[in-house]
C-alpha cells in the first residue's frame, strides 16, 4: 500500500475568539458550517448546505450559501459589495466580521487513467495498485503487442477521453537491451496521441524502468505527443513494489482539475493565511493521525465516505506517514479487511461491512474535513468543536 506524508493539523497555537467560518465543497454540494465561542468552548453553531452542478461558480455558489445561512441566524456573513465573507467592520459589536475561513473542496470527479505496459502482470498490476492510494480510476489499458493499430489505439483514447496516460514496465536495468520494448510502447503511444487534438490528449506519466525513462520520453516527443513527466519506477525488482511517487502524481493532476472548475481560484483567496485551501481527503487524512496521536493510540483506522468513492486511512505511531486507499462506495476489499477494526468514520457507518468496535468516534453529519481545516489557523477552536460537536466517543449499545 503507498504511503503519503501526512503533516497533521497544523497551526499557528495562537488563540482565537471570533466567529470560524469553514466550506466544504463536493461533487454534488457545497457546504458551510459556522463556529462560534460559547462559555469558552467553540462549538457548531450553525450549518447549511446547496446543491451544485459541475459548471456553477464555486465562488458566487458559496456567497449565496453564506448569506442563506447568515439570513436563517440573523447575521451577516457576507461582504455584500465583493461576495465573500465579510471579515471587516466599523462596528464589530452589532455586526462581528468573521475572523477566520477555511475551505475544503474536492469538486472534480475521479481522476480517469489508462495504463500502457508490457505485460497485464508485475508494473501494471504495481501501478493500478497505486491508483488506489490517489483519487484515480482505471478506465483502460494497453498491452504492448503486433495486434496494436495506432488509428484504432487513438480512437480508443478518444472514447475513453482520459485525464492521465501511465506507461508502466521493467525493472530497474541499465542495460540498452531491456529499454527496446518500452522505447517502441512509447512511440506507439507518441502517434496516438499525436492523433489527438491537443485539448483531448492526456497527460502523460512514465512509471517504468528508470534507466529507459529519457528514451521513452523522448520517443513520445518524437511521435507529437507531447511532454511526459517521469516518476520512480513502480516495480523496480520484483519484490520491490514503490508505489508513492505514481500515487503522488496522480494527485497532483486531480488538484489540477480541481483547480480548473469555476470560481475555485477565487475560493481560495477567502482562506485565511497561513492556512490554505486543502481537499476533502487531505484534510481528513491529516485529521486521522492527528487522532490517533491526541489519544496515545498505538494506530487508527478511519474513513471518509465521499459521495462517490470512499477513503480509508491507516495511522500508524510507529511510521511518519499514513496508507490510504480509496475504494468503492458499500465495498469492503479483502486488501482492506486486514487492517485493523474501524474506530472513526465521517459520514454514514457502513455497519453491515465493519462492525463498531469497543471504542469509536463517529460523525454523522460528515462535516469533519470541514472543521479539520480550521485547524491550520485556529487549532484550539478546531480541537474544542470536534470533541464537544463531531468526535465524541462512543462505545456500542449491549447485546438485547
Amino acid at each position: 500500500m503507498a504511503t503519503r506524508p501526512s503533516g497533521g493539523a497544523a497551526g499557528t497555537g495562537a488563540l482565537s475568539h471570533g466567529s470560524i467560518l469553514a466550506f466544504g465543497v463536493e461533487i454534488n454540494r457545497v457546504r458551510a458550517c459556522l463556529l462560534e465561542e460559547v462559555s469558552g468552548v467553540y462549538r457548531l453553531a450553525a450549518w447549511h448546505s446547496l446543491a451544485r452542478t459541475r459548471d456553477t461558480n464555486l465562488a458566487t455558489l458559496s456567497a449565496e450559501l453564506c448569506l442563506q445561512l447568515g439570513t436563517r441566524i440573523g447575521r451577516q456573513l457576507v461582504d455584500a459589495p465583493g461576495l465573500a465573507p465579510f471579515q471587516a467592520d466599523d462596528d464589530a459589536v452589532h455586526s462581528p466580521p468573521i475572523e477566520h475561513v477555511a475551505v475544503v473542496a474536492s469538486p472534480s470527479p475521479q481522476l480517469r487513467v489508462w495504463i500502457a505496459g508490457l505485460s497485464l502482470g508485475q508494473s501494471m498490476a504495481a501501478a493500478y495498485e497505486a491508483l488506489c492510494s490517489s483519487p484515480a480510476r482505471l478506465i483502460g489499458h494497453t498491452v504492448l503487442g503486433p495486434a496494436i493499430q495506432v488509428t484504432a489505439l487513438a480512437e480508443s483514447l478518444v472514447t475513453a477521453a482520459p485525464d492521465l496516460l501511465v506507461i508502466a514496465g521493467g525493472f530497474d536495468d541499465p542495460s540498452p537491451a531491456t529499454h527496446h520494448a518500452l522505447v517502441e510502447l512509447s512511440r506507439l503511444l507518441g502517434r496516438a496521441l499525436y492523433r489527438l487534438a491537443p485539448a483531448q490528449r492526456p497527460a502523460v506519466v512514465y512509471a517504468g524502468n528508470r534507466w529507459a525513462a529519457p528514451h521513452a520520453a523522448e520517443a513520445v516527443q518524437a511521435a507529437g505527443g507531447g511532454t511526459v513527466e517521469a516518476v520512480a519506477n513502480v516495480q523496480p525488482a520484483p519484490a520491490l513494489l514503490q508505489k508513492t511517487a505514481l500515487a503522488q502524481a496522480c494527485y497532483f493532476h486531480y488538484e489540477r482539475l480541481c483547480r480548473r472548475t469555476p470560481g475555485f481560484r477565487e475560493l481560495s483567496r477567502w482562506v485565511t493565511p497561513p492556512g490554505h485551501m486543502l481537499s476533502q481527503e487531505s484534510s481528513f487524512t491529516q485529521l486521522v493521525r492527528l487522532w490517533m496521536e491526541l489519544h496515545e493510540l498505538p494506530a487508527l483506522h478511519g474513513l471518509y465516505c465521499a459521495p462517490l468513492w470512499w477513503l480509508h486511512v491507516w495511522a500508524t505511531r510507529d511510521e511518519p506517514g499514513v496508507q490510504i486507499r480509496f475504494v468503492e462506495p458499500q465495498t469492503s476489499p479483502p486488501d482492506v479487511q486486514s487492517w485493523p477494526p474501524l474506530q472513526l468514520v465521517s459520514g454514514e457507518w457502513p455497519l453491515t461491512l465493519w462492525p463498531q468496535p469497543d471504542l469509536f468516534w463517529w460523525d454523522r453529519s460528515g462535516m469533519v474535513p470541514l472543521v479539520a481545516a480550521v485547524g491550520q489557523s485556529a487549532p484550539q477552536a478546531m480541537l474544542e468543536t470536534l470533541h464537544s460537536d463531531l468526535l465524541r466517543p462512543y462505545r456500542p449499545p449491549p447485546p438485547q
